[in-house]
């Protein structure tokens, strides 16, 4: 009976002293949408809705479009050679910050391209067709305040972008600039950092907030896990 109580007790003793590992494992993502998903504060909670694609007689150009309401009025965006309109009214360059680094092109927007609505805020996604190999895991992202004429734009940073990531607290808009963190003289990174900005009207300022992710494996860049804050 003795014997018997020792074991137990030694067991419980082991279990005990795995306890606050087990609470603390950290928790291993497949892939980005589920990290983004796991962040408080995301603006937009739905997964969007594709762009349709749709043809006018006498234009050979396909054009993409969804409309659909949002902040009490109806909203028609078309995509069509690469522009973006807002209810007939262009999305203009010289209207759209872009994010120091990135470039804004008419490749940009096409087949694929996903739209998002929460409030005055309209986001629009899409991967070229043309992208492949590594470029796949750059995203063209264009974030639009649809409630001010003429439309305000950003266009975010690109590597592993989407509009799910993107946060609003106290009014204010949030968004993470990604970037590889290489091992000293390694050639595969071991993760990425993203350092948050804050959209400030035609600016994006550096918040001085940093998280962090640590790949599973080498070179799978999907499987990964939050660094500790």
């Amino acid at each position: 009976m003795n014997a018997r109580r020792t074991s137990f007790e030694a067991r419980a003793a082991v279990i005990l002293l795995a306890l606050p590992s087990l609470l603390h494992a950290a928790t291993v993502y497949d892939g980005y949408e589920a990290y983004y998903a796991s962040m408080p504060n995301l603006l937009f909670r739905s997964r969007g809705v594709e762009l349709q694609p749709y043809s006018v007689e006498g234009d050979e150009s396909i054009r993409l479009g969804w409309s659909g309401a949002a902040a009490g009025k109806r909203l028609r965006l078309e995509i069509r050679e690469g522009r973006l309109s807002l209810n007939g009214r262009i999305v203009r360059p010289r209207h759209t910050t872009v994010f120091p680094g990135e470039v804004m092109r008419e490749s940009d927007l096409g087949m694929g391209a996903t739209a998002l609505v929460s409030g005055p805020w309209l986001c629009v996604e899409n991967t070229p067709l043309s992208a492949s190999g590594t470029a796949v895991r750059h995203r063209a992202v264009y974030l639009i305040r649809h409630d001010r004429k003429p439309y305000q734009a950003w266009k975010l940073p690109s590597l592993f972008a989407t509009c799910a990531a993107v946060r609003r607290l106290d009014q204010a808009v949030y968004v993470d600039q990604a970037t590889y963190r290489y091992p000293e003289g390694a050639e595969q990174p071991q993760g990425v950092t993203f350092a948050e900005y804050r959209i400030q009207q035609r600016r994006f300022v550096a918040t001085g907030i940093a998280r962090a992710i640590t790949f599973m494996e080498p070179g799978n860049v999907y499987r990964f896990t939050a660094d500790p804050p």
